[in-house]
């Protein structure tokens, strides 16, 4: 309590610093799965950027860097320890990705968000971009059949609803309550790590059914073909 404020964060490096040499020590069987599917997702921001037609394609275009920027620093957090920021981060990740899809046919969202600070509902982007109305839309602009969400609905709620009881803090997620806190614990890594390949999958597979654009993905990222449909 009476640490002067500067050797407590010197003491938090260090304790961290540990964490990630632990880590290092470790046998990861995800994180190079989850590195595809993040340089997927920046490969569709620079696949659409030849491909937008108008003004809002470009404030959705700037999304995708930001998704792969975020979903590696969630992962670097994971790997110190730092679980609670890393679910944070990863519950925006899942968010800026549904965003991304609703917003590029969306011209007055996208400069509401953009310009007016305005609220997307996570909720009412999934209801609308898995609406029949609007699979029909995206069916018929890409000559393909669509017979399923575009984004698995009850999946995606889960993974957001879970990642945000971290966001509000509901007390059993309470880093200070658990017995390990604030360090390495095997099972907390591999715990992001499936929610993390979880919610890339969801994102990637969307990315690739709503823009029909797996060729290129795939082109750019050939490590990812067989692991996303």
């Amino acid at each position: 309590m009476n640490k002067d404020p500067r050797q407590v964060l010197v003491e938090l490096n260090d304790k961290f610093n540990g964490n990630f040499s632990e880590w290092n020590s470790s046998h990861d069987r995800g994180l190079d799965t989850a590195f595809v599917g993040l340089q997927c997702i920046a490969a569709v921001g620079e696949a659409l950027h030849d491909r937008r037609t108008s003004k809002q394609h470009d404030i959705c275009c700037k999304i995708y860097d930001e998704i792969f920027s975020d979903g590696v620093s969630a992962i670097y957090l994971a790997t110190n320890a730092i679980d609670k920021p890393a679910g944070i981060v990863l519950r925006r990740v899942l968010e800026l990705g549904v965003a991304a899809i609703y917003l590029w046919d969306m011209p007055h969202m996208a400069f509401s968000w953009n310009q007016h600070d305005q609220d997307l509902s996570f909720a009412e982007m999934l209801k609308h971009i898995n609406s029949k109305g609007y699979i029909a839309y995206v069916s018929k602009e890409n000559d393909i059949t669509i017979d399923c969400d575009i984004i698995p609905s009850l999946k995606a709620k889960e993974l957001y609803g879970s990642l945000s009881d971290i966001v509000h803090g509901k007390i059993k997620t309470f880093e200070t309550s658990m017995p390990e806190r604030f360090s390495f614990v095997e099972a907390d890594w591999e715990n992001f790590l499936t929610n993390i390949e979880a919610v890339v999958g969801i994102l990637v597979n969307a990315f690739i059914l709503r823009f029909n654009i797996a060729n290129v993905v795939f082109e750019k990222v050939p490590r990812a073909k067989g692991e996303f449909s």
